[in-house]
């Protein structure tokens, strides 16, 4: 019998903005927190910032909104508890982007980002 241990959302919150923030990869954020298996790391990542794990770098689409009453105090409360989860979900996933960016640029020297200037034309 297989024994399924859970963790908390704040940790698993924790540990994404911890290998978003550092150089480390999935299997050093998982030594650091104790956590079995770095696939577990990277599917919290993936969770955090949105990412679909059938095509990788590519966002999910975003959900149908439900119209909801705006007379009501607990509807609206809840509906901005939902927004700014998803604002955080939405930033993690922008600077886990720009890290990958940066970690290409630097260790593969390819440019990837645009250059500010003029537009030479490349004849």
């Amino acid at each position: 019998m297989k024994i399924v241990k859970h963790y908390p959302d704040e940790l698993k919150l924790k540990l994404v903005r911890h290998y978003l923030d550092s150089d480390e990869g999935y299997k050093k954020t998982a030594e650091r927190f104790n956590v079995p298996y770095a696939a577990m790391v990277m599917r919290w990542v993936r969770k955090f910032i949105g990412e679909s794990t059938t095509q990788p770098g590519m966002s999910k689409p975003a959900k149908k909104e439900k119209p909801i009453d705006p007379g009501d105090a607990e509807t609206m409360a809840k509906r901005i508890q939902e927004l700014e989860q998803a604002l955080e979900n939405e930033r993690l996933r922008s600077q886990a982007m720009s890290t990958m960016i940066d970690v290409a640029e630097r260790d593969l020297k390819i440019s990837i980002r645009k250059k500010s200037g003029a537009k030479r034309s490349g004849k």
